[in-house]
């Protein structure tokens, strides 16, 4: 499982250089790359490109959605009102302007 070079060490000072610098450059193994015609530089298609997008975007209005759903349910908690204040007032009951079946605020 540990490749050509498993339980191999190496004391000559060169052979020690080259895979220290391999090491480094993030090259310290040998992969074939004349069969796939590898370079080292990952590669996508227009379809990938798009999948990725898509995808992305989703990922995006979905936590979108689910932002502006939690700002709906827990808007008192943000405005700062105290949980304990259900008792003495009803949230939101004088929040409809301009509709004329809305309760209105005796002053």
């Amino acid at each position: 499982y540990g490749g050509e070079l498993n339980g191999v060490s190496y004391s000559d000072p060169a052979t020690v250089k080259k895979y220290a610098r391999r090491a480094q450059l993030g090259e310290i193994f040998e992969l074939d790359r004349a069969t796939l015609k590898s370079d080292g530089v990952f590669r996508s298609s227009p379809r990938g490109w798009f999948t990725f997008g898509h995808a992305s975007f989703a990922l995006l209005f979905f936590f979108g959605h689910i932002w502006h759903g939690a700002r709906t349910l827990f808007r008192d908690v943000f405005a700062g009102i105290d949980p304990d204040l259900d008792a003495q007032v009803e949230f939101g009951a004088f929040q409809k302007l301009g509709d004329p079946t809305t309760r209105r605020q005796v002053v």
